[in-house]
């Protein structure tokens, strides 16, 4: 969703090109409304051959499965992100063991988006669904279910269960 208003002086944007894309600009004091990425953090947790998922209950992809995974704050560090979104979405805590990947979003309806997402090992915590889970799962990577949200989900439960690594 494009910006309408400009947020330094309030009138009206109007579309220009600039650099060779449209941009949004405001007319009176020439303020250009970036539209940049956000970023985001997931984890896979892993015990030997199984990976910890989440049922979703919000949109998108309500009901389907996925990594435990969510925005960044602005006040946090993208690793403290990660720790963070285990906990809310499942109640463990968390070691973050290594980066597995960096994904842009381009299926996400909601905002284009920075993935960076990690390995991480339980380390406390009681498994129970957060407030936007309605189930939460240990599952075997041998039995992943088909219902995962999110391609960059896909991908790295695939490289999981066949042991690929990211090639750079």
């Amino acid at each position: 969703m494009f910006p309408r208003f400009c947020i330094a002086c309030g009138d009206r944007l109007q579309p220009q090109e600039i650099e060779g894309r449209s941009r949004q600009v405001c007319p009176s004091c020439a303020h250009i409304a970036w539209e940049n990425p956000v970023p985001a953090a997931a984890v896979a947790v892993c015990r030997e051959r199984e990976v910890l998922l989440c049922r979703r209950t919000i949109s998108p992809y309500e009901g389907l499965w996925g990594l435990p995974a969510g925005y960044q704050e602005v006040d946090e560090t993208i690793e403290a992100t990660a720790i963070r979104e285990v906990r809310e979405e499942t109640g463990l805590i968390v070691k973050l063991t290594g980066l597995v990947d960096v994904f842009t979003t381009p299926d996400d309806p909601r905002k284009p988006s920075l993935l960076v997402v990690y390995g991480g090992e339980e380390v406390d915590g009681e498994l129970e669904p957060g407030d936007e889970c309605s189930e939460v799962a240990w599952v075997s990577l041998d039995e992943l279910p088909r219902d995962i949200a999110f391609a960059n989900n896909r991908a790295v439960l695939e490289r999981l269960r066949t042991g690929e690594s990211r090639a750079w």
